[in-house]
């Protein structure tokens, strides 16, 4: 399906008022001109073919020949015809016209002793044929063709000028949307982008204010809300930053306490060393929650500054698995360069790997592929998958699958993952393997070398 822009819709807008515009207004000068002239010529050719009678009736009462009478009356016909009716006898004076060509309801009106005029086409020609019975007698008429077709080109001419006028008005209607949808659409486009870097975390930008002053107000009440949302990024994260901050303190005291206890476990109880083993795991689960909401903290402050380079994706996925336990034999890794923060790599990578063991059954392979400028690595679980209702979310805080809420976790890891992923410049998306597991995708930008 066909999506139009604002700025095609408006472009297309502006071009089919103008083209109704113009053809109304067109259509209306063409036929009003027409109308009008054909009633100029009208008239001039029934003054001059009155004219010419006259001079016919007087020619008439000094001769009787037909021929003198009718010659006499045509030499004020210049370039047009005329024909002479006597007694049952025609005379026609001009090349190109016969008796049959004058029309009948114009002889009807003659014989009943009235003028007439009548607008034919003789042989392809547009004329007009005005009669004028002579009083004289009651059976003689003078009869005058005058040709139309001077008037017809001029009536040509006008219909190509009105064309020309309409097509121009056409293109200034379609360049006058063109230039009202850049007037509108140029801060609109400011804007969008300015909401694109603020929604990939910079937070600083703002919109430029345009001249007009309602686009001014759109751009003005953008700006208002980046600034109030930045503020409130601003206290959450200093919030967060407090809270971590005054939970470390606490969390070594009681770690410290939960050691020295593990330290004496021997001594103690059987149902005393229980509970000094579920507090040191109670403990330890409770310091990686922690760690993790000072690394959000960090993240939605914008404190953080990635130190990138360039490494071998291969070597680092072998030396990662190596570290911890994998079989290299899940590795399916074409070598390249890419452009990543070892440490936190190597947190992402952990992250995937411990999230495979604790819902999935482990990694069942990782694959590379390369993207255009990036190299997606494809982190596959031997699991069931996730359903697809939980794509959009599962990279937010806190949240985890409904299936898995009885595992120990905060649901920070993937957030985490994320943001890391976010900082070197890529992306994680989730997705289904081709074993039917979950396929965890990261994309990460490609060394210089590489391209």
């Amino acid at each position: 399906m066909i999506t139009f822009t604002l700025r095609s819709k408006t472009v297309f807008m502006g071009t089919a008022v103008a083209a109704l515009l113009s053809l109304a207004a067109s259509l209306s000068t063409f036929f009003l001109s027409r109308e009008y002239l054909l009633r100029q010529r009208d008239e001039v050719a029934v003054t001059q073919v009155r004219a010419a009678a006259r001079l016919a009736v007087s020619t008439l009462t000094r001769s009787e020949d037909p021929l003198e009478v009718l010659l006499s009356g045509a030499q004020l016909l210049p370039g047009a015809r005329a024909a002479l009716y006597q007694d049952g006898s025609w005379l026609v004076s001009g090349v190109g016209l016969a008796t049959e060509d004058i029309p009948s309801d114009l002889i009807r009106s003659l014989e009943s002793g009235s003028a007439g005029r009548q607008r034919v086409s003789i042989r392809d020609e547009s004329a007009v044929v005005v009669g004028f019975p002579i009083q004289t007698t009651s059976d003689t008429w003078f009869i005058g063709v005058m040709s139309l077709q001077e008037l017809e080109r001029t009536l040509s001419v006008l219909r190509g000028a009105l064309a020309i006028g309409g097509l121009l008005a056409i293109v200034g209607g379609g360049s006058v949307g063109w230039w009202l949808s850049r007037r509108v659409m140029e801060p609109l486009h400011d804007i969008s982008s300015t909401a694109e870097q603020i929604s990939g975390g910079d937070l600083t930008k703002r919109a430029k204010e345009p001249r007009e002053p309602d686009l001014a107000r759109i751009a003005q009440t953008f700006n208002e809300m980046t600034t109030s949302l930045r503020a409130r990024i601003d206290r959450e994260a200093r919030f967060g930053a407090v809270v971590s901050h005054e939970l470390r303190s606490p969390l070594t005291v009681i770690k410290g306490a939960a050691e020295l206890i593990a330290a004496k476990r021997d001594e103690l109880p059987t149902r005393a060393q229980l509970g000094s083993d579920l507090l040191g795991e109670r403990v330890h689960q409770f310091e990686r929650i922690l760690n993790d909401l000072i690394e959000m903290s960090r993240y939605q402050s914008g404190g953080v500054q990635p130190v990138l380079e360039e490494l071998s994706v291969k070597s680092l996925i072998e030396t990662l698995c190596h570290r911890n336990g994998l079989d290299p034999r899940i590795i399916e890794v074409e070598d390249a360069l890419v452009v990543v923060d070892v440490r936190r790599f190597q947190q992402v990578f952990e992250n995937l790997h411990r999230n495979a063991e604790l819902y999935a059954g482990g990694l069942e392979a990782i694959r590379s592929e390369v993207q255009g400028e990036f190299i997606a690595l494809h982190f596959d679980d031997a699991g069931s998958g996730i359903p697809k209702g939980d794509y959009e979310y599962i990279f937010e805080p806190f949240v985890r699958g409904n299936q898995h809420s009885a595992v120990p976790g905060s649901g920070l890891g993937l957030s985490i993952t994320a943001e890391h992923v976010r900082i070197m410049g890529g992306a994680i998306i989730v997705g289904r393997s081709p074993e039917g597991g979950a396929r965890f995708t990261t994309r990460l930008r490609r060394g210089e070398s590489s391209e």
